[in-house]
């Protein structure tokens, strides 16, 4: 393999969220909580993906990209406890048909971060019976799509749904309880064991993972011994403690990987905007070696990987450009390193409700007018799609 050649066969895709581009998710605890206010805009009618997918899919096909990472909404297939919609489960299921037809690989999440109203109500992820009913609902879902899937996703980001729900309480259920951040976190590993019992008594084909959203935490000053310990326990603890509780339990591993974190103490950070970095709209500090580090410590789980979510929200589609180019190259150096990546999945290929902050970053491969719901593809996601064509990094 030459120095800036991707294997045969890599999985070039993007990604998005159902309720972040779908529309209408209204029976989800989400849609109650932007009603309060929890988010700068309300999702609404968000993508139309919901009704759109088909030409959402084919033009990422056109675009010359290989794979598509989205989730299925629990919200829509129970929108009562116990009663399976089966509309959604056609049309998640016509979903993958359509990917299939059209050459490109599916790559499923079960949980992106909204949960039925029903159980948000008992608690959701705190309530005791939630492990196992999500296994219940991840057991519906594999049915359905048995023998049409292989990248399946349990949960998305399970340490950031702990921090901003239940320790910072910016996203829903808006807990600000460190007792109950941990309670969350063993729940959710329990989630991810249930679920992987269910899915593999139904489709043992199924390869399943977690998407780990992995921070690059580093000491703002190196030569402070806080500073220091500060970025070693954080990393422990976002980075590492989820996937030590599951690795047994996974078929590879999602890596989520957006920026560069600076601690100042052992729970303490510098704002992101003051870092010195170059930095994303979203004032995320950028740092591609980033990416290469995580992958190859990923690697040491011995499991294969996928770059399941990186991107950039910015105005200057140059800006995109330059930031998929330097995370490839990232993810080139840890292959290179022995790092078994599959597959890349740039977030997202459409601009979408980005939660609390609602539609204002702009992270899409296309644009979208949110009044027309016209699609308009950036340069960018040409250029991430002659990539996926040549298989070169150029």
């Amino acid at each position: 393999m030459a120095e800036r050649d991707f294997p045969d066969g890599f999985l070039f895709g993007a990604a998005t969220s159902a309720h972040q581009v779908d529309g209408g998710n209204a029976g989800c605890d989400w849609w109650e909580w932007e009603q309060r206010g929890g988010s700068k805009d309300p999702s609404g009618d968000a993508c139309d993906h919901y009704h759109r997918y088909p030409e959402d899919i084919a033009l990422l096909r056109d675009l010359g990209l290989k794979s598509y990472r989205f989730s299925v909404e629990w919200a829509r297939i129970e929108p009562e406890e116990g009663r399976f919609d089966p509309a959604p489960l056609d049309h998640y299921r016509a979903m993958v048909d359509v990917c299939r037809e059209v050459g490109v690989e599916p790559v499923v999440t079960l949980y992106h971060f909204t949960l039925p109203t029903w159980l948000s109500r008992r608690g959701g992820v705190l309530a005791p019976s939630s492990a196992q009913l999500f296994a219940r609902y991840c057991r519906e879902v594999a049915r359905s799509l048995k023998g049409r899937v292989r990248w399946v996703l349990t949960i998305n980001e399970p340490m950031i749904l702990v921090l901003m729900g239940y320790l910072q309480g910016v996203w829903a259920p808006g807990l600000r309880s460190p007792a109950a951040a941990v309670r969350a976190a063993h729940r959710l590993v329990a989630w991810h064991r249930e679920a992987a019992a269910a899915i593999r008594q139904v489709d043992p084909g199924m390869q399943l993972g977690i998407a780990k959203h992995w921070i690059d935490f580093q000491p703002l000053d190196v030569t402070n011994g806080l500073h220091r310990a500060g970025s070693a326990l954080q990393h422990r603890l976002f980075n590492r403690w989820y996937l030590d509780q599951v690795k047994s339990l996974c078929d590879f591993i999602g890596i989520n990987y957006y920026a560069r974190q600076y601690t100042t103490g052992l729970v303490h950070q510098v704002p992101l905007a003051n870092a010195g970095d170059p930095h994303t709209d979203m004032g995320w500090s950028i740092a591609a070696e980033g990416l290469q580090a995580a992958l190859e410590e990923a690697a040491t789980y011995g499991l294969p990987l996928m770059v399941t979510e990186n991107g950039i929200a910015c105005e200057d589609d140059r800006e995109r450009i330059r930031y998929i180019d330097s995370h490839l190259a990232s993810v080139l150096a840890a292959m290179a390193h022995g790092a078994d990546v599959q597959g890349y999945q740039y977030w997202s290929l459409l601009d979408n409700f980005e939660w609390a902050e609602g539609y204002r970053p702009k992270f899409g491969l296309v644009a979208v007018d949110r009044t027309t719901q016209l699609r308009t593809v950036r340069e960018s996601a040409r250029h991430l799609g002659e990539i996926a064509r040549s298989g070169r990094l150029v």
